[in-house]
């Protein structure tokens, strides 16, 4: 049964089947909690965020005050007027660097050996953070809550279907939760 974590907004839809998985919940795109308030408030599953734009955790969460994407390093980053969108995309107008982690080393540096829910929205560096993980990687995950932006950037849609591909292959099947904003959910299939 699909629920949402956020009363009222469609994209925060999830499979309720986290509750009976082992897996951490993994909040890429973290800025304000509000995603992933929900876990962090039944207390029952390791909640670890990344956003470089956040500087605290609530409760119990672990905070990462960077970005996960395709390798491990310094990337320069915009941030907008507002001070809550961010991209690593064609970042030309700051000079601001955050650290980034590799899926594979944010996963060994905060010990995630399973995931429930893996939510992503990261204003289109979710294409080139699904194209760097391999099949083990996602062997680990049950679900991907992802926000897909071409919605925004229509000539993202060739690279929006690649990673859709990529999570069929991987055993993934997709619905879409939120078009408006281009959410989907991808359940492992067979769980």
């Amino acid at each position: 049964m699909l629920i949402e974590t956020m009363p009222g907004w469609g994209y925060s839809l999830v499979d309720d089947r986290y509750k009976n998985h082992k897996g951490d919940i993994i909040d890429l795109g973290c800025f304000t909690w509000d995603w992933s308030a929900k876990f962090i408030k039944e207390g029952n599953k390791k909640v670890i965020g990344a956003d470089p734009q956040e500087n605290t955790a609530p409760g119990d969460a672990i905070l990462f005050p960077g970005v996960v994407g395709p390798f491990t390093g310094v990337v320069k980053m915009d941030l907008n007027i507002d001070g809550q969108i961010s991209s690593l995309v064609n970042a030309q107008v700051s000079n601001t660097y955050v650290d980034m982690l590799s899926w594979k080393d944010f996963c060994i540096r905060y010990g995630i050996e399973e995931v429930s829910i893996l939510k992503v929205n990261i204003e289109s560096s979710e294409y080139s953070l699904l194209a760097s993980m391999n099949s083990d990687d996602f062997s680990k995950i049950d679900q991907i809550a992802i926000s897909f932006h071409d919605w925004l950037h229509p000539n993202e849609r060739i690279q929006k279907e690649a990673a859709m591909s990529i999570l069929i292959k991987n055993g993934f099947n997709i619905q879409s939760i939120y078009p408006r904003w281009g959410w989907i959910l991808a359940t492992k299939r067979g769980n």
